[in-house]
């Protein structure tokens, strides 16, 4: 018997409008601190280079005004300023949100789909650290929504099952003690990744 579609498209300001248990978006103070620390240590390397380049602009003034300039400049860009941009994950007691914040779209899927949940650590393909992992329980169809609005393929390394999709978050600057604690409600929990032998042990924190 084919599994009946619940699986739904919503727009995310539907979604932050509704009262949820959990958001995973940068904590507003850390995020806000480290963008203005940004903006002033850009601002400060242009001014820089324009004075100690005034008896003669050289390479390095150069380097910190070409440089220092297009780090300003992203610093600038309103979107770079927005949280809501980096979501990516939310739920309450009965749906789960998966999120694209650039796009300002998200899935809704029913809670009861989250099958696992991974803690352990691995490398997303576009380099970031995936901090965790849940398992859901999707048809094709699902499956295929989910990709188009998260903009992402299919990897093999994620199919477990015909009807069965690990899903990779990132930590999105929160602490990474926290962050699985609030995720560990969804679903019982699966072995974590350990490092190989002669690997030293991370930090909690670190998700370098």
């Amino acid at each position: 018997m084919r599994k009946i579609m619940t699986v739904r498209p919503l727009p995310l300001d539907e979604v932050l409008a509704r009262p949820l248990d959990f958001v995973s978006r940068p904590p507003r103070l850390r995020f806000y601190l480290t963008h203005s620390l940004v903006l002033l240590a850009s601002l400060t390397a242009v001014a820089a280079a324009f004075y100690y380049g005034q008896a003669g602009f050289g390479l390095i003034h150069w380097v910190g005004v070409i440089f220092g300039g297009t780090v300003l400049l992203l610093s600038l860009w309103p979107a770079s300023w927005s949280r809501r941009r980096l979501t990516n994950l939310a739920f309450d007691r009965e749906r789960l949100y998966i999120i694209n914040g650039v796009k300002g779209e998200a899935v809704a899927v029913p809670r009861d789909r989250v099958r696992a949940v991974d803690k352990g650590k691995l490398p997303g393909h576009d380099g970031a650290i995936i901090a965790f992992t849940l398992d859901l329980s999707l048809s094709e169809p699902e499956l295929a929504l989910l990709s188009q609005t998260l903009g992402s393929q299919v990897e093999d390394r994620f199919q477990l099952e015909d009807d069965r999709y690990r899903f990779g978050f990132v930590g999105n600057w929160q602490h990474r003690k926290s962050l699985l604690a609030a995720v560990s409600v969804l679903a019982p929990p699966v072995v974590e990744t350990r490092p190989a032998p002669g690997e030293d042990d991370e930090d909690e924190d670190d998700w370098d």
